[in-house]
């Protein structure tokens, strides 16, 4: 089976949205409306796939808003006693120097939680967060996507 070069494809998914946009342009409306929903699916499936950067080259989590929320109740149970530490820190002395080692052991947690959840399951966790990422961080559209990446990474 030979590879199609990405360049084709995007040619040819680009021909096709146009090609259903003069379709919806001659039709009634409710088939227009349906051939619009298939050329936004198709710009929505290629805008997750090119904002799903979880990683950098070298291997580090980039900590982006959408990857921070979807994987939250991750980090919530695994850095538990760092982020107490933290707090408490903060609470007691509102000295920032004074808390600097805490903020680091706590932003050190959260990035190896990344790590470790990107390295265990990463298809799911790229779906999950182009999905937020596309809904600007709205938990209820993205559901489906939620549920496969917590039932490919459970909480421990």
């Amino acid at each position: 089976m030979t590879k199609i070069p990405l360049r084709e494809k995007r040619n040819y998914e680009r021909t096709l949205c146009l090609h259903l946009f003069k379709q919806a342009e001659t039709r009634e409306p409710s088939l227009r409306t349906n051939l619009l929903r298939k050329r936004r699916s198709l710009f929505r499936v290629r805008r997750w796939k090119m904002a799903t950067k979880v990683v950098d080259a070298a291997g580090e989590p980039i900590p982006t808003s959408s990857v921070l929320m979807s994987a939250a109740k991750h980090i919530e149970i695994k850095c538990m006693s760092e982020n107490v530490e933290f707090l408490k820190c903060k609470k007691k002395d509102p000295n920032p120097e004074k808390c600097l080692d805490k903020g680091r052991q706590a932003t050190r947690c959260a990035l190896g939680v990344l790590k470790d959840l990107y390295g265990r399951c990463k298809d799911p966790m790229e779906a999950y967060v182009g999905c937020m990422y596309y809904h600007t961080n709205e938990f209820d559209l993205c559901r489906k996507e939620q549920q496969d990446f917590e039932k490919a990474c459970p909480f421990d």
